[in-house]
């Protein structure tokens, strides 16, 4: 006999919702501060730099998505520069430091920067354990044993732009949700 339980609801309870994971507005604050003018060692200045600190803390689909800009060389070079700049504004502590600073050691590994990678992956955990951070790490590890070993590592820029294009990809997607009311 099985012991799952399976919940039934009657049609008029159910709701077929099409959305993505990362909301419109999320998405748009994101666009704005990355798309902007302001440096990124001035991005205290900008009018949405608080609320994005706050959401990359708070809700990984926001961090991943700032981190999705890695996916090219310019991208990883802007969001880099930023995510410096929001950790700093959240003064290295916390969750939110903890968020930014994974993002930055993400682009830093899309550039290339392995030192500056471990780096920052390790000043986030020490902000915070977080998934991103631990991430990095592993890459990192990866390529520092392929180069002692004198092996092909697992792990290269290109890999690194290819699953920031992938999340993108998920994170934007439109998908059909049921609603259960």
């Amino acid at each position: 006999m099985n012991n799952e339980t399976t919940l039934v609801t009657q049609r008029n309870d159910q709701q077929v919702v099409l959305m993505a994971l990362l909301s419109v507005e999320d998405r748009t604050m994101v666009d704005r501060v990355v798309c902007s003018d302001t440096p990124g060692y001035l991005v205290e200045d900008h009018p949405l730099s608080g609320m994005l600190l706050r959401r990359i803390g708070e809700d990984a689909v926001v961090r991943d998505y700032l981190a999705t800009f890695a996916r090219t060389e310019e991208g990883a070079r802007r969001v880099l520069r930023l995510a410096l700049g929001l950790a700093k504004m959240a003064r290295h502590k916390g969750v939110a430091a903890a968020a930014a600073l994974s993002i930055g050691g993400w682009c830093a590994l899309s550039l290339g920067r392995w030192e500056l990678a471990d780096s920052l992956a390790l000043q986030s955990l020490d902000a915070t354990r977080n998934t991103l951070a631990e991430r990095v790490r592993e890459m990192v590890a990866g390529q520092w044993f392929a180069d002692v070993l004198d092996i092909e590592s697992d792990f290269d820029t290109a890999a690194v732009r290819q699953c920031s294009a992938r999340v993108l990809h998920e994170l934007t997607e439109t998908r059909a949700y049921i609603w259960l009311r």
